[in-house]
């Protein structure tokens, strides 16, 4: 049984390899290129999307952090030094 696999799996790769030319994969690339190809306004559109989103999230961060700055307590330096003691 150990031996019967990985000769299956090499004729397999052997009648694989050889049933595929160079037309067929033509083909296959012409068709794939069809499929994914994104024009330059498609490009655009993501590159305007992405570049709107993280600035987005740049000025929320900033905003939440200033926020979050100014509503937490800020301990001066003679409270913090009387605690120690």
């Amino acid at each position: 049984m150990k031996r019967i696999i990985p000769v299956l799996l090499s004729a397999s790769l052997i009648f694989l390899s050889c049933s595929l030319s160079a037309n067929d994969l033509e083909t296959y690339q012409k068709d794939t290129d069809a499929v994914w190809r994104a024009g330059s306004g498609a490009q655009d559109g993501a590159f305007t999307s992405i570049a709107t989103s993280m600035m987005g999230w740049g000025i929320g961060l900033a905003v939440g952090i200033g926020i979050l700055a100014s509503v937490l307590h800020q301990s001066t330096a003679s409270t913090a030094h009387s605690t120690c003691h």
